[in-house]
């Protein structure tokens, strides 16, 4: 990390400044290695060039804390003994494995997807955005690249240090690995905020909607989406089989997931034009143009403990009860975008 990512990262219960409060090793313009701190004394750490705030560090990195455990001192109880319940937990593990075997960036694929809900490179422009689940970063690396931008992106995986070593000669990104729940920023901050294919792997998509909404400034604008709930009864069955598919050892149902690059080859070419056909394939995988999409897209569906649908009503809905006007919203991907009111001045 560098001095001025802390202008836009803060801590993770209030959002209030941090400060670096030791260097144990820097490299390329980074600190790797050392620890932030807030005004309370509670420590974060920063590891391999990224700011830690996950609530399980003892667990995932107790190697790091036994390399450096002469220069931390007296290792904080938080870091020993947090941890996240057993959905949470099963998702960060589940996408820090699939991005660690799959971490491409495809320029056109990108483009099309931060592309909706009406946007277009020039809204981007000039603005400091959230990527609030950046996972490796393929989002991030396609914003980041818009003149006049800043991306900070955080997720709850190990994959944001995939992220890192993709983008870190980009002085326009930030990152960090956090929980959405308790976004590792500062509040009312970022003119856009915008969630794509995450808000459904946490334990509520308003929970979390709600939960990023306060990094919003005033006047700003914020993108989600979630996972459509498009038949009834193809949801109910996905889930009673998820009962199995999520309990299954990651290699195993990775493995089992290639079945869907064949399928997804014929559905392109034929079984896309069939009605009734063309959504009992969709009960299964996650047809898409490139077959490694559609194979890491259709473990996502089956493996992470969390996995919620929505209609495009619900998702509005979501917005309406925040108080908060709609923008667009945005049918092939399940998705809206909403205007952040301007702060009354009675207030």
């Amino acid at each position: 990390m560098k001095q001025h990512w802390l202008d836009h990262l803060g801590d993770p219960k209030t959002g209030d400044p941090l400060q670096i409060k030791a260097v144990f090793r820097e490299e390329g313009g980074h600190i790797l290695d050392g620890l932030l701190s807030n005004a309370q004394s509670d420590v974060y750490p920063i590891m391999r060039g990224v700011p830690v705030f996950v609530e399980n560090i003892g667990e995932l990195y107790g190697g790091w804390v036994e390399e450096f455990r002469s220069e931390i001192g007296d290792v904080p109880n938080s870091w020993a003994d947090g941890t996240y319940e057993a959905g949470t937990r099963k998702v960060q593990d589940s996408f820090g494995y699939e991005w660690s075997r799959y971490h491409r960036v495809i320029p056109d694929y990108d483009q099309n997807y931060v592309h909706q809900t009406g946007i277009d490179d020039a809204f981007y422009t000039g603005k400091t955005i959230l990527d609030a689940g950046c996972g490796y970063g393929r989002h991030v690396s396609y914003i980041s690249g818009v003149s006049g931008t800043t991306v900070v992106g955080i997720d709850l995986s190990e994959a944001v240090f995939i992220a890192f070593d993709k983008l870190k000669e980009r002085d326009n990104v930030v990152l960090a690995q956090g929980n959405l729940y308790l976004p590792p920023v500062r509040r009312a901050h970022f003119d856009f905020v915008y969630s794509w294919g995450v808000l459904h792997h946490t334990p509520g998509v308003e929970q979390g909607f709600n939960a990023i909404l306060g990094a919003v400034t005033p006047c700003g604008q914020i993108s989600f989406g979630a996972y459509r709930n498009w038949s009834a009864i193809g949801t109910a069955f996905q889930g009673a089989l998820r009962t199995l598919t999520c309990r299954m050892p990651k290699d195993l149902l990775y493995t089992l997931c290639y079945a869907s690059v064949p399928i997804n080859a014929l559905y392109n070419v034929l079984l896309r034009h069939i009605p009734g056909v063309r959504e009992l394939v969709r009960v299964f995988i996650k047809p898409a143009t490139d077959w490694r999409i559609c194979h890491t897209d259709t473990f996502d569906w089956w493996h992470p403990y969390y996995n919620h649908y929505h209609t495009l009503d619900e998702l509005r809905a979501m917005v309406t009860r925040a108080e908060l006007e709609l923008v667009s919203d945005d049918v092939p991907y399940n998705s809206v975008r909403a205007a952040i009111p301007a702060v009354s001045s009675l207030t």
